[in-house]
């Protein structure tokens, strides 16, 4: 699709290898999506409220109302967008030597706890939206204690989430389970797990070195937030 990347998952870890190679055209027809089961549906929408993220509060709104209503009519133009969005990230940066490693946001955490519910007989397998929902909260309270995202747009992100995704349950004893996971995100350099983090909508930070202590008291506000939506 845009963007060319074809990624392998070796066991639960995801996207160990692939190879990029850009498309010639990519069609989408949403009449298709009106055959998914919704957890499905629910699950694509991670990426686009990424999208929105990392490049456009606006586009945001816009997604975030449509969940709303989950009308395919009005659904072309939203999904153009992000097509939009995205195609303009990997086309100034193909090979992910900058701008296009914002396209992982959420995804450092998101794809650990996503390993980690796929190989813990424990746990219901997530999909693949649903795990990083979760890591986009815990990166917007690192970039809120880290560069200063906006803490009203910190709660308002995090139960537009759950209203979409709903709420998974963690425990504390998984959380060193999922940072050692952390360490095969394809970001890393030099044995440092790297994040991508923001200031606000739009303005990122690439490369930045997380404490685990910090990413304990991230995942502590996740488990606040059933009662934070509540009231």
């Amino acid at each position: 699709s845009v963007g060319g990347k074809t990624g392998v998952d070796l066991g639960s870890l995801k996207n160990q290898i692939g190879v990029i190679n850009h498309p010639e055209m990519v069609l989408i027809d949403t009449s298709y999506l009106t055959t998914l089961p919704e957890n499905q549906l629910t699950s694509g929408m991670a990426e686009m409220l990424k999208h929105g993220l990392i490049r456009s509060e606006e586009y945001w709104n816009e997604v975030v109302q449509w969940s709303q209503t989950r009308d395919f009519l009005t659904i072309g133009p939203l999904i153009h967008e992000s097509v939009v969005i995205k195609n303009e990230v990997v086309s100034e940066d193909p090979k992910e030597d900058g701008l296009r490693k914002t396209l992982n946001y959420g995804h450092t955490l998101g794809h650990a706890i996503e390993s980690y519910f796929l190989e813990n007989p424990n746990k219901t397998e997530l999909l693949h939206g649903e795990a990083v929902a979760v890591g986009m909260i815990l990166a917007n309270y690192l970039s809120h204690q880290l560069l200063g995202f906006p803490v009203d747009k910190l709660h308002d992100t995090a139960r537009a989430i759950l209203d979409i995704f709903g709420f998974v349950s963690i425990e504390k004893e998984d959380i060193p389970s999922i940072i050692e996971l952390m360490k095969y995100d394809k970001k890393n350099a030099h044995g440092r797990v790297n994040f991508v983090l923001l200031k606000d909508f739009g303005t990122h930070v690439l490369d930045h070195q997380v404490s685990n202590d910090l990413v304990y008291e991230a995942f502590s506000y996740y488990e606040s937030l059933p009662s934070h939506a509540s009231s």
